[in-house]
C-alpha cells in the first residue's frame, strides 16, 4: 500500500459524509429512521411531516431504552450540517423540504448490502455483465468486417432461437432462477436514487463553479462568460449533463415505456411473481414511475440551473458580483498588511456606527391589498330554484367519499358480527364507490379502530367492472367508538 492511498483514505475518513455517518454514535438508529421514511420513492419530504414521524420514531426508541434525548429538528438540523440531509425551498408551497444526500445514500446501500440474503455471485449478475461486454465490444468496434460478422453471428442465434420455438422445443426459466432475476433487477434499481443524487450534487457544484469562473474572468470577453453570452447551455453540455439527458430521454420515450410496462405486467403474471414478496412485486410494478419521477426532478433541477446561470450574466447581476468581489479581496489584502503592526484583539482608535436590522424571510411577510375587500360589481339577486336531494348527493359522490355510508355500513356488521376487519365489512356491504370506499374504509379503521397482526385482502370493483384485490394491514373496528354506537341508538 502507497503512502499516497493512505492519505486519500485518511481525507476520505475525515471528509467524506458517508464514512462520517458510518462512524456517528447513533448511525444505526439515524440509518434505520432514514431508510424507513426514504423508501419506495420517497425522495423528499416537507421538513414539519418529516420532524413529526421522527419525533415518534424518536419515541418509540426511547420507550425501548435508547438515549436519543432530542427532538426530530435538531438532530435534523445536526445531519443538515453533517451532510446526511439536504434542505431545500419547495417552489410548491413555503414549506422546506428534506432529503437524504447522495452519501447517506451511500452509506444506506452499504448498509443493505450488508443485510441482504442475496448473494452476488449470480447466474443473472454474470448474465448482465456478459450481454454489456457484448454490446461494448460490438458497439466500439470500428471495423465494418468483424462488425458484420458479429451481427450475422446474432441474426443466427436468433434465428435458432424462432426455430425452437416455433417447434415448441425451448427452455422456460423456472422460478428460483427468474426470481433471482428480480432480485438482480431491483438491486440495480435500488442504486438508482444514490444515482440521480450525485448527478443533482454535480450539477449544482458545476453552477457554482462556473459562477466562480465567470467573476473571475476580466471583462465581458473571457472563455465561460462569452459563451453563456453567446447561448450555450454549459451545464446541460457538461459530462454529467449529457450522461443524464441520455438517461431521461430514454425514460420519456413514449414506445420505450410502453414496452416496459408491458414487460414488467408480463413479468408479475409468470406463476414465478406469486413466490415474490409484497414488497417486491410492489417495487418491480412502480419501477417505472418511480424512475419517471426522479428523473423529472433532476431535469427540472438542471432546466432551472440552466436559466438562472443565463439570467445571471445576460442581466449583467455579475458585475456586482465582480465588484463585491474586488472589495472583500482589497480589505483582505489590507488585512494582510495591517496584520504584522496590529493584533486582531487590540482595540482601534475608531468608533465604529454598527448597523442593526432584524432578518426575516421574504416568504413571512404578506402584502395587504385593499381592493380585494371591495366589490365592484353590483350585488345581483337570484330567485331562488328547487333542489333534487337525490341528484345533488350522485354528484357530491362523484368527487368525495361518501364517509356516512361507510360508518352506517360498519355499523351495521358491527351489530350482527360483534367485530369486523376492513375485509369483513366489504363483505358484507360491497363498495359502491370502488376504490374510494376502499380508502374511505381505511382512512376509519385507523381513526376509529385498533391494528392487529396480520394482513387481509379486500376486493372491490373497478367503474369498468374489473375485481380488483389488494392486501392491507388488518385493522378491527371499534364497537364501542361513538362514532358507531350513535350511530346504532339512531337507528333504534
Amino acid at each position: 500500500m502507497s503512502t499516497a492511498d493512505l492519505y486519500r483514505l485518511t481525507r476520505l475518513r475525515d471528509q467524506h459524509a458517508a464514512w462520517t455517518l458510518l462512524r456517528a454514535d447513533h448511525a444505526p438508529a439515524i440509518l434505520g429512521m432514514l431508510g424507513r421514511h426514504f423508501d419506495r420513492g420517497t425522495r423528499r419530504l416537507p421538513a414539519p411531516e418529516l420532524f413529526a414521524r421522527l419525533d415518534a420514531d424518536l419515541q418509540d426508541l426511547r420507550d425501548q431504552g435508547f438515549d436519543l434525548p432530542r427532538t426530530a429538528q435538531a438532530y435534523c438540523a445536526d445531519w443538515v450540517r453533517a451532510g446526511f440531509l439536504l434542505r431545500r425551498a419547495d417552489t410548491g408551497s413555503r414549506e422546506e423540504t428534506l432529503e437524504p444526500t447522495e452519501s447517506a445514500f451511500v452509506a444506506l446501500n452499504f448498509v443493505a448490502q450488508l443485510t441482504t440474503d442475496t448473494s452476488s455471485i449470480t447466474e443473472s449478475r454474470l448474465t448482465t455483465l456478459s450481454s454489456q461486454l457484448q454490446a461494448l465490444a460490438r458497439d466500439s468496434d470500428p471495423r465494418s468486417e468483424t462488425r458484420l460478422a458479429t451481427l450475422r453471428a446474432e441474426r443466427d442465434a436468433l434465428d435458432r432461437q424462432i426455430a425452437a420455438v416455433e417447434s415448441g422445443d425451448f427452455p422456460v426459466l423456472d422460478g428460483p432462477r427468474a426470481a433471482e432475476r428480480v432480485s438482480e433487477i431491483l438491486a440495480l434499481a435500488g442504486e438508482i436514487p444514490g444515482d440521480f443524487a450525485r448527478v443533482r450534487a454535480e450539477l449544482e457544484g458545476l453552477n457554482r463553479e462556473l459562477r466562480a469562473r465567470i467573476l473571475d474572468d476580466e471583462g465581458d470577453r473571457g472563455d465561460t462568460l462569452g459563451e453563456v453570452f453567446r447561448g450555450v447551455d454549459l451545464i446541460g453540455s457538461s459530462d454529467a449533463g449529457r450522461s443524464f439527458t441520455g438517461f431521461y430521454d430514454m425514460i420519456i420515450d413514449p414506445e420505450r415505456s410502453a414496452q416496459l410496462d408491458d414487460w414488467i405486467e408480463a413479468v408479475l403474471t409468470r406463476p414465478f411473481a406469486r413466490s415474490l414478496s409484497p414488497e417486491q412485486r410492489h417495487r418491480f410494478r412502480s419501477l417505472l414511475t418511480e424512475m419517471e419521477d426522479a428523473g423529472g426532478e433532476v431535469h427540472a433541477t438542471m432546466t432551472s440551473l440552466s436559466r438562472s446561470l443565463r439570467h445571471f450574466v445576460q442581466s449583467r447581476h455579475y458585475e456586482e458580483h465582480r465588484r463585491l468581489q474586488r472589495l472583500l479581496r482589497s480589505a483582505q489584502q489590507h488585512a494582510l498588511q495591517v496584520a504584522p503592526h496590529r493584533k486582531p484583539y487590540e482595540p482601534l482608535d475608531l468608533d465604529l456606527v454598527r448597523i442593526g436590522m432584524s432578518i426575516e424571510s421574504v416568504a413571512a411577510l404578506q402584502l395587504h391589498n385593499p381592493a380585494d375587500d371591495l366589490v365592484a360589481e353590483p350585488v345581483v339577486s337570484q330567485t331562488p330554484g328547487e333542489v333534487d336531494l337525490d341528484d345533488l348527493r350522485r354528484i357530491v359522490r362523484e368527487s368525495e367519499i361518501d364517509m356516512d355510508e361507510l360508518v352506517g355500513s360498519i355499523a351495521a356488521t358491527l351489530r350482527v358480527r360483534g367485530s369486523a376487519t376492513i375485509g369483513e365489512v366489504l363483505r358484507e356491504h360491497p363498495a359502491t364507490q370502488g376504490l374510494a370506499s376502499a380508502i374511505g374504509l381505511l382512512v376509519l379503521a385507523v381513526e376509529h379502530g385498533h391494528r392487529v397482526e396480520g394482513d387481509e385482502e379486500i376486493c372491490w370493483s373497478s367503474p369498468s367492472g374489473v375485481e380488483r384485490v389488494a392486501t392491507v394491514r388488518r385493522h378491527l373496528f371499534d364497537p364501542t367508538d361513538p362514532a358507531f354506537t350513535t350511530l346504532e341508538q339512531d337507528s333504534l
